[in-house]
């Protein structure tokens, strides 16, 4: 077990934390200096072994850069250390991973992400790759048969991953699903897996689905497949997990192989680095105020943390904001749970769990709120005017688990 000890919990931090790594970084890029982490990873298993790296090649020896981008504060700071330590920008691409994946009806992220990340891209000048599981979140909840399908964005054009023989088979038996379907075919479709539960409260990515099935995997899916049309190819994916957030996330590796990288069988080198791991929640703001960025709407609305909306980590006073702003949605869920016999705490009814808890909204931004609750936001919005504020959820809400 990695054990490091010097780095401030997110819920110990506040404006007034000294900025230690949050200021700005030199420039490398083209001077041939390998990335070492602060501290050094383990090797305390097989696949630890497996993974481990020393360190980064030179950022110049990367063809391609892959940000991983939530829209969160962590990501842009990730950015920013790439932009800042000198990679051009035509060598790097955000990857945007849509959690809702066009479900017809339901969403579980903001109304917002998906106009804020692309508005985000347009006013760096930066690629957007966004990729998602096809019927999201809400597909997967529901799911019976195997999962659905992958997509992604290549050049303008929608393009899927090649499905299994188990995603083409449950396609054609499901073809009709949910308004007709025998018990022969739901008996079928189960052999071939099934869902139809919430994801746990758990750092176990099998019990914690929603991580696994909307994002990692989809990631992965992507990079195997668009490898087919490239060959040689060296990739540094960027993500932005910070020690602090959890004790969970205390325990990364700054820097491993990724597990697509595949030298021998592929002709592909994939490196991972958590860009901004040891940087505390200051230190985050800090790189976004010396860049002047508008954040995310739901930090400036009084959330702490820039994951889904209804994320199943948020505290009840952010599932009273939820219910707040977003009644119809909030209402669906709890609606879910009747129909699926299936909370999703896991312990507690939505309304038990949010009980009486005030709602976190901050209501001293309407402009905020309005992004917020209709999704309109464009590349114009991205930089501030006038002095840069600190938005309300900066420093709160900060203890409602790993994003």
């Amino acid at each position: 077990m990695i054990t490091i000890n010097n780095f401030i919990k997110d819920s110990a931090c506040t404006k007034d934390t000294p900025v230690s790594f949050g200021r700005p970084d030199e420039l490398i890029y083209g001077q041939g200096k390998a990335i070492k982490p602060l501290h050094m990873g383990k090797q305390l298993s097989e696949y630890s072994k497996k993974i481990f790296l020393r360190e980064l090649l030179p950022l110049e020896e990367y063809d391609l850069v892959i940000i991983l981008f939530s829209g969160g504060k962590d990501s842009i700071a990730a950015y920013f250390k790439i932009i800042e330590l000198g990679v051009p920008k035509e060598k790097i691409e955000l990857w945007h991973h849509d959690i809702d994946g066009g479900h017809p009806t339901r969403r579980m992220d903001w109304p917002v992400t998906q106009a804020y990340i692309r508005a985000f891209a347009e006013a760096e000048g930066v690629v957007l790759r966004t990729s998602w599981r096809e019927q999201g979140f809400y597909g997967e909840l529901y799911r019976i048969g195997a999962s659905h399908p992958v997509l992604y964005e290549d050049e303008e054009e929608i393009k899927y991953v090649p499905a299994s023989e188990s995603q083409l088979e449950s396609a054609r038996i499901r073809s009709d699903y949910p308004q007709s379907i025998s018990l022969e075919d739901e008996f079928l479709l189960k052999q071939y897996g099934f869902r139809m539960k919430f994801p746990a409260k758990s750092g176990d990515l099998n019990q914690r689905w929603c991580s696994a099935y909307l994002k990692i995997s989809v990631a992965d899916s992507v990079i195997r497949n668009m490898d087919k049309t490239r060959s040689n190819i060296k990739m540094l994916i960027v993500s932005g997990e910070r020690r602090g957030e959890s004790a969970g996330r205390a325990k990364y590796n700054e820097i491993e192989k990724h597990r697509v990288n595949a030298t021998v069988k592929a002709n592909r080198l994939v490196h991972q680095w958590r860009a901004v791991i040891d940087y505390s929640l200051r230190d985050v703001w800090e790189v976004l105020k010396r860049h002047n960025i508008t954040p995310h709407p739901c930090y400036t609305c009084g959330w702490g943390r820039c994951s889904c909306m209804c994320c199943i980590f948020s505290l009840p006073s952010q599932w009273a904001g939820i219910k707040e702003l977003f009644q119809e949605e909030y209402s669906a869920l709890c609606h879910d749970e009747v129909i699926l016999g299936f909370t999703l705490d896991n312990k507690k009814t939505m309304n038990e769990f949010v009980g009486n808890a005030k709602s976190c909204v901050y209501n001293g931004n309407q402009n905020a709120l309005k992004q917020l609750i209709t999704g309109h936001f464009t590349s114009n919005d991205i930089y501030q005017n006038g002095e840069w504020t600190f938005p309300a959820g900066a420093f709160k809400g900060t203890d409602g688990g790993p994003c």
